[in-house]
């Protein structure tokens, strides 16, 4: 199947160029193997499942995501998130797209 060679070219490919960033944590001692850190980061959101019951829409519930994960990831980079917003905005104000230099352990040194 043609589209399905396609898909797995692009997987194959991914793996090719991250491979040495995947395994990361066999050269460094600081970074773990597991993704505790992470898990304990998104409880409260997981809490909050019930209340997402009775956002009124599925774009509602993609919004609160959305927040919820740009909120957690400021607080794991000790990034305040009002000021890494602003910053984020000012810089797609700017028409820049290269996103993964937009993260906020990046934007905020």
């Amino acid at each position: 199947d043609e589209s399905r060679s396609e898909l797995m070219g692009k997987a194959l490919n991914y793996l090719k160029n991250f491979w040495s960033q995947i395994f990361a944590y066999r050269n460094d001692g600081e970074y773990s193997i597991d993704n505790m850190a992470a898990e304990r980061a998104i409880r409260p959101v997981t809490v909050q499942r019930k209340n997402s019951l009775f956002f009124g829409s599925v774009k509602g519930i993609q919004n609160s995501a959305i927040y919820n994960t740009f909120i957690e990831t400021c607080k794991q980079a000790g990034v305040s998130f009002r000021d890494y917003f602003c910053k984020l905005l000012r810089e797609l104000k700017k028409g820049r797209t290269d996103y993964e230099n937009l993260l906020p352990m990046t934007i905020c040194k």
